[in-house]
């Protein structure tokens, strides 16, 4: 009897299953990957947005009084909800600022994409 050398048909289909879903777990991981970067570059846009808002406050030249606003600002291809609530602090000539950034098309039920908090000063 001879001796045979090389695999057998199941052994070849064994390996090509494993192989086969190892290549499968590696696509899902680059596809996560690519929707945590889109998160992410949301996020970052978000983040302009309020510093946009906050530097908006800054220049207008006004102290603000205490009160609660909510706009829109967009930023690239994105659109934004921008909700800033001036609130007074122990000292008179201060007041406390913070800017919230959610999705336009979520609404309040959206998650806060930025948030950033300020303090401005009567003072020129």
């Amino acid at each position: 009897m001879k001796q045979q050398h090389g695999f057998t048909l199941i052994e070849a289909l064994v390996a090509m299953t494993i192989i086969a879903v190892a290549l499968i777990a590696c696509l899902k991981a680059a596809g996560n990957l690519n929707i945590q970067q889109d998160e992410m570059i949301k996020r970052q846009y978000a983040q302009w947005s309020a510093k946009n808002a906050a530097n908006y406050i800054r220049v207008s030249g006004v102290f603000p009084s205490a009160q609660t606003a909510q706009q829109s600002c967009p930023q690239g291809n994105f659109r934004f909800v921008c909700r800033v609530e001036i609130s007074n602090t122990p000292n008179p000539n201060f007041r406390r600022v913070e800017i919230q950034v959610l999705d336009a098309f979520e609404g309040e039920q959206g998650n806060q994409l930025a948030r950033l908090v300020i303090f401005l000063s009567s003072a020129p």
